[in-house]
C-alpha cells in the first residue's frame, strides 16, 4: 500500500461537492487525513463523503453558502467543535456558471451586479475570511498548509472579467500570505489549472476534446504533493497545470 502522506492531518476543502474540489478531498482522505467537506450542495457533499468512506477514509460535511460571511463564521465554529485544530485549508471554491448559463462572453457593462458580487464573494472574500478564522491553530502549532485553486486564462479576461479578477486576486493573496506566514512555518501555494474536464465543464463546453483538458485527479495529485512534507520548502508558488495536448 502506498504511504499515506497526510496521515493524522485535519483538512478543510471548499467546493467539495463536485469537480476539482471533490477530487482533492477524495485524494486527501485517501492519504490519511480527516476531511471537512464544504459546499452549498448537501447532496453533492453526501456523495463525496460516500466516496471517501467507501475508500476507507473519514469525512464530515459542513453545508455552507460561502456568499454569506456569517455562514463562514458558523462553519468555523462547527469545525472547531468537531476538531481541536486544522492542518490544511484548500480554497477550491469559485463561481463561473449558474445552473443554466456560463458566466463568459459578456462584457462588464452588461454583467449583472449580483453576479459580480457572487463571483467576488465566493472567489476571494470567502477564502480571505475562512483562512483568517482557521489560522490561529496553525500559528499556535507552527505547522500547516494552505492551498488555493486559481485559473489559467490563455485568451485573457475579456467576457468574464469578474472571474478573472477573482483568480488573479487569489494568486496575489497566496504570495502575500506565504510571506506573512513564513515565520510560522506555514506554506501557502496555489494551483492554476487550465481547462479541466469536470461535469460542469462538459455541460457548458460539450464539444471540447477531453484529452486537451486536465483531469480533476491530475490536479488532486499535484495538490497532495503541495500539501505533504514533500513540499515543505515550497511556498508562495503559483503552479500552472495544462494538458500536454492542449492547443
Amino acid at each position: 500500500m502506498e504511504k499515506q502522506k497526510l496521515k493524522g492531518k485535519v483538512a478543510i476543502v471548499t467546493a467539495a461537492s463536485t469537480g476539482i474540489g471533490r477530487a482533492i478531498a477524495v485524494a486527501i482522505a485517501a492519504n490519511g487525513a480527516r476531511v471537512g467537506l464544504v459546499a452549498r450542495s448537501i447532496e453533492g457533499l453526501k456523495k463525496t463523503k460516500e466516496i471517501i468512506q467507501k475508500n476507507g477514509g473519514e469525512a464530515e460535511i459542513f453545508p455552507t453558502d460561502l456568499r454569506d460571511q456569517q455562514a463562514i463564521v458558523r462553519l468555523v465554529e462547527s469545525v472547531q467543535k468537531k476538531w481541536d485544530h486544522v492542518d490544511i485549508v484548500v480554497n477550491a471554491a469559485g463561481v463561473w456558471h449558474s445552473d443554466k448559463i456560463v458566466y463568459a462572453g459578456v462584457p462588464l457593462v452588461d454583467t449583472p451586479i449580483e453576479q459580480i458580487n457572487e463571483v467576488l464573494d465566493v472567489g476571494i472574500t470567502a477564502p480571505f475570511l475562512l483562512t483568517k478564522l482557521l489560522l490561529p491553530s496553525m500559528i499556535e502549532r507552527k505547522q500547516g498548509k494552505i492551498l488555493q485553486i486559481s485559473g489559467t486564462f490563455e485568451s485573457g479576461a475579456s467576457g468574464w472579467l469578474h472571474y478573472y479578477v477573482s483568480k488573479k486576486a487569489i494568486e496575489d493573496f497566496t504570495i502575500g500570505l506565504a510571506e506573512e506566514l513564513r515565520p510560522h512555518l506555514i506554506q501557502v501555494n496555489a494551483i492554476s489549472p487550465s481547462d479541466t474536464y469536470t461535469q460542469a465543464y462538459r455541460k457548458f463546453f460539450p464539444k471540447t476534446d477531453e484529452k486537451e483538458c486536465n483531469k480533476p485527479e491530475e490536479i488532486a495529485n499535484l495538490a497532495i504533493f503541495l500539501l505533504s512534507e514533500d513540499a515543505d520548502n515550497i511556498t508562495g508558488a503559483i503552479v500552472t497545470i495544462r494538458s500536454k495536448y492542449a492547443k
